[in-house]
Parts: C-alpha cells; sequence; structure tokens
C-alpha cells in the first residue's frame, strides 16, 4: 500500500468486529475507533479518511448521532459514511439514511458484498474528489485571468478620453458604454482640431480581450491621424484608418486576419454650425423638431474589403437644439422584450425619438434603464456604445 491508496475509518466498539473488518479491506489504508469521540477526532484531523464504515450501537453517542455531527461540519460532511450493524429493522435502516449515511450494511455480512460496496463508494468518492481539485485548479486559473483583465479595463478606461476634457469640450451629451465582458471592443474618442470637435464611436472585431486590443490600436491611430497628422474631414479619417490597420495587421485578399472595426466619424464646426459625418457601417441619427433623419454610413469596414473606394463625406448645417446619436450595433441587436427579440434600428430609432427632447443626463438613464428591461434574464450578446449631443 501506498500513502496514495484510500484510508477507511472503522468504528465499532468491538475489537473482534474490527479485527474481522481490517482482514476483509486489507487492500486498503485502514484505521480505527472504538467510539464516537475518537471516530470524531480522526475525521476532523489532517489526515482525514476517504470513508466511513460506522456501527450504530455504541457506548456513548450512537452511530445515527455521530453520523449527523461528521455530516453538519465543514470538515467532514464530505466523507462518504456506510453503517454496518445489525439493526437491520426499516425503522432503523431509514433512520441511518436520514442521518446522512449513503450505504446500509446489516451484520453478518458477506465479505464479497461489504467488498463490492466499499469499492464503489471509494470510487465514487475519489472521482469527486478528483473533479473538485479540477474544479479548484480552474477557479485558480480563472481568478488570473479575471484579475489580469480587470486591470486591463483600468488601462482601456485611461485610455478614453477623461470626463474633465470631455466636460470642456462637448456640447451637452451622454455617453453609454457597457462593455458585454470586463473590458471591450467598442470605444469612443473625441479631440479638438484646427477649431472643430471630432466624435468617434467604434465598434471593432470581436469582444472581450481580442476586441479590447483592436480599440487600443484604434485609440492610437487616431491619435496619430488626428492629434498628429491633423486630418480632420471624418471621410479622410476613417480612409487613413483603414489604410493603417491593412498596413499594420499585414492584410491582403487571402489574409486569414481581416480583423477591423466599424466606426462612425463627425466633426463640429461650430463657427460655421456645420456637421460632417463618414461612417463605416455605423449610421449616425440627427433629430430635429422631433423628425428624425438617417445619414447612412458607407458598407465598407475599416479593414480589407471587396471594395476600397473612399468613404462618403457628407456635409450637414445644424440648428441650435439638434440631437446627434452615434451608436454601435449593440443596443438595437439585443435580445429581450416580451417577445424575446432583438430590440432592432427601427425600435431603437423610435426609443430615441420618444426621449431625444429630455435633458442628455436623463436621456443616459432611461436608456440604461431601458436596456436592462429589454434584456431581462438574456445574456448581453454585444458590446453597446451610444453617444448622444445635443448642438
Amino acid at each position: 500500500m501506498t500513502k496514495l491508496d484510500p484510508t477507511i475509518l472503522l468504528v465499532d466498539d468491538s475489537p473482534v468486529n474490527l479485527e474481522i473488518l481490517k482482514e476483509t479491506l486489507s487492500r486498503y489504508n485502514t484505521v480505527c475507533a472504538s467510539d464516537g469521540d475518537m471516530a470524531m477526532e480522526i475525521a476532523f484531523s489532517r489526515n482525514k479518511p476517504d470513508l466511513i464504515l460506522l456501527d450504530v450501537v455504541m457506548p456513548g453517542m450512537d452511530g445515527y448521532e455521530v453520523c449527523q455531527i461528521l455530516k453538519s461540519n465543514e470538515l467532514s460532511k464530505d466523507i462518504p459514511i456506510i453503517f454496518i450493524t445489525g439493526q437491520n429493522d426499516s425503522t432503523s435502516i431509514l433512520k441511518g439514511f436520514e442521518a446522512g449515511a449513503i450505504d446500509y450494511i446489516t451484520k453478518p455480512f458477506n465479505m464479497l458484498e461489504l467488498k463490492a460496496r466499499v469499492k464503489t463508494q471509494l470510487s465514487i468518492k475519489l472521482a469527486r474528489d478528483q473533479n473538485q481539485r479540477l474544479i479548484n485548479k480552474i477557479r485558480t486559473v480563472n481568478k488570473k485571468l479575471t484579475d489580469s483583465i480587470e486591470y486591463g479595463k483600468k488601462i482601456q478606461k485611461a485610455s478614453l478620453p477623461q470626463d474633465h476634457f470631455l466636460e470642456r469640450v462637448m456640447p451637452e451629451h451622454f455617453i453609454m458604454l457597457k462593455p458585454r465582458d470586463i473590458v471591450s471592443g467598442d470605444f469612443y474618442w473625441v479631440e479638438e482640431v484646427h477649431n472643430k470637435l471630432i466624435v468617434v464611436a467604434a465598434d471593432c472585431t470581436g469582444h472581450g480581450v481580442p476586441g479590447a486590443f483592436m480599440s487600443m490600436f484604434g485609440v492610437a491611430y487616431l491619435n496619430e491621424i488626428v492629434g498628429k497628422n491633423g486630418f480632420s474631414q471624418p471621410a479622410e479619417i476613417i480612409n487613413q484608418l483603414r489604410k493603417i490597420v491593412i498596413d499594420s495587421l499585414k492584410q491582403d485578399e487571402g489574409s486569414e486576419v481581416k480583423d477591423g472595426m466599424d466606426i462612425s466619424v463627425i466633426s463640429i464646426d461650430k463657427q460655421t454650425k456645420q456637421i460632417e459625418y463618414a461612417g463605416a457601417f455605423n449610421d449616425m441619427l440627427l433629430i430635429r423638431n422631433e423628425h428624425l433623419s438617417i445619414y447612412q454610413a458607407d458598407h465598407m469596414p475599416v479593414s480589407i474589403g471587396e471594395s476600397d473606394t473612399p468613404y462618403t463625406n457628407h456635409q450637414i448645417n445644424y440648428e441650435q437644439g439638434d440631437c446627434i446619436y452615434l451608436y454601435t450595433d449593440g443596443f438595437p441587436s439585443q435580445f429581450g422584450g416580451p417577445n424575446d427579440k432583438k430590440l432592432m434600428q427601427k425600435g431603437f430609432r423610435k426609443l430615441l425619438q420618444e426621449h431625444h427632447q429630455a435633458p442628455m443626463a436623463e436621456q443616459h438613464e432611461v436608456y440604461e434603464d431601458f436596456f436592462a428591461t429589454w434584456k431581462g434574464v438574456n445574456d448581453q450578446i454585444d458590446d453597446v456604445l451610444v453617444i448622444g449631443i445635443r448642438l
């Protein structure tokens, strides 16, 4: 026998019975106890047994009481207990199972039957222990990964425009960002250049960590395109961004990596009261006097695609009080509601029209509450980003 062999605790006040049990179960490690107190001391120890064979009639505490105590204690509750006793009436057997035993063997026992039952229960116990070890290992690995991603969330948040900057440069607005996982493939970006305010809403390929990597690339590229090189026309910003993504990820027609992003970019010129907009799959909505206008994006990704024509640049004269909405597809695509269906673009636009006259901060709360209610018990299927701006 080795230390890896299962250990069985034999509890009986008769030395003769203990010897017979030890001989019958000689292939296993066995330890003996002549009463309940000794049995509990062994069961609570560091080297606790894998199985307990427990007599019922003993001096002091009987087997039922010992079993109940062992099953109520965190140190011993997982140890399987088999009663082995001369009490073989149905009432006694039922009482044994109610106390927490997994099996009940009556004396005089059949040796082959005893061995078979012990082997079965030990196999179940050892398999359960192995499963628990695997579960604990998975939990440890998962915690390390989660802790790393949580730290990544802090880095990602630090890369986004800070609140004090947004309060200084942005008109009345709200930003609703809800990652599906801890980190997000959706991101927003804001900068001032040439007396224009550039606002970006983007949806990178994937969720979680892959999406977050792409979002960090997107932020860095926009800093270079707008902040360093001074591009301010939305269509040209996206054109430049597409070139950098294709070059950086070494994409070609046969490339397996075709990751990129859907994006909407606007520039706001307060002096000329003009908005410029360009988009890759992400539309822009404008609500004026309760009328909603849809400015459609080009159906070309910011990555390698079937077409590499320039993106369309829209120019719109705005009026005071106009509401602009940039968003990714996470909100309209969410399953929920009474029929467990997607909200869809139509439902999302209707929601915006119903509440666009409210202050932007209040709208933010309305859309957060609506999304939570709509989603209900369903999982969030995608990252969500909605930006509202009142001009």
